[in-house]
């Protein structure tokens, strides 16, 4: 099933969307030469398979990380952005070390998944009172990398400015052509068919935008969090960063 659904993203954000606004499909470069398109998302080996389906939605890239870092595909051949597995490496971390940004993901995410049979014995009550990244660290590498298989991660925009390396800063959350990209945007989103969509810290969505997903995506239950990278005082504790807001937007615990 993998499989399936990386032929039809990747159809969607390489051969579709680079007709459609103009990038070169092997150094992802826009005709100035000033962006470079990001890449695959990242899909979780059994996301597929996960109920409920967790799509979380980021503002962008951060930086133009595969030039910067000398990425290579599986074959040794440099990248100029990411591939399904390039992706993968970059968000899946086998000795089990992460960043705020993606501890406080798969906090979300566990959170979102602890009624399910795989995930039980790993959310602790007590976690709701830690930071992501200290209640990440109660569990082994194996269960954060169960976590981080079950979901999919993508961004809202796919252009990172040529040779960026600080990830802080909004420079790239702007539109080059808004009707093309958030159209490619739905497109990416059908193709997931997500229950529940997290949209991190996003602000450059409407309210109309927020509509046009659910209309996208029948059922599909849309909530907005802060960015696990926060520095407000204590805005990285679980009850804060996660569920509190959940809640307060009509999350129901089953």
């Amino acid at each position: 099933m993998s499989k399936i659904l990386h032929r039809a993203i990747r159809k969607i954000l390489v051969e579709d969307f680079s007709e459609a606004i103009g990038f070169d499909k092997e150094t992802g470069l826009l005709p100035n030469s000033k962006k470079r398109f990001a890449g695959m998302p990242f899909v979780g080996f059994r996301y597929s398979e996960q109920t409920p389906k967790i799509l979380i939605v980021g503002e962008d890239i951060g930086s133009d990380e595969c030039v910067i870092n000398n990425t290579k595909d599986v074959n040794g051949t440099p990248l100029y952005y990411h591939d399904f597995h390039s992706k993968r490496k970059n968000c899946v971390n086998m000795a089990g070390k992460y960043n705020a940004h993606l501890a406080g993901t798969y906090m979300t995410a566990l959170y979102l998944l602890r009624k399910c049979d795989k995930f039980k014995d790993m959310w602790e009550d007590s976690m709701c009172d830690k930071t992501a990244y200290r209640a990440l660290k109660r569990l082994n590498a194996g269960g954060c990398a169960e976590i981080a298989h079950a979901i999919a991660l993508t961004n809202l925009h796919k252009f990172v400015a040529v040779g960026r390396k600080g990830k802080s800063g909004d420079q790239d959350r702007n539109w080059i052509d808004h009707d093309k990209e958030f159209a490619t945007f739905i497109e990416e989103v059908k193709c997931f068919a997500p229950d529940i969509i997290i949209l991190q810290a996003i602000n450059s969505m409407t309210n109309e935008d927020i509509e046009q997903i659910k209309q996208a995506v029948k059922g599909v239950a849309v909530y907005k969090l802060t960015h696990p990278s926060t520095r407000r005082k204590g805005g990285r504790i679980v009850h804060n960063l996660i569920i509190d807001p959940l809640r307060e937007q009509g999350y129901k615990e089953e």
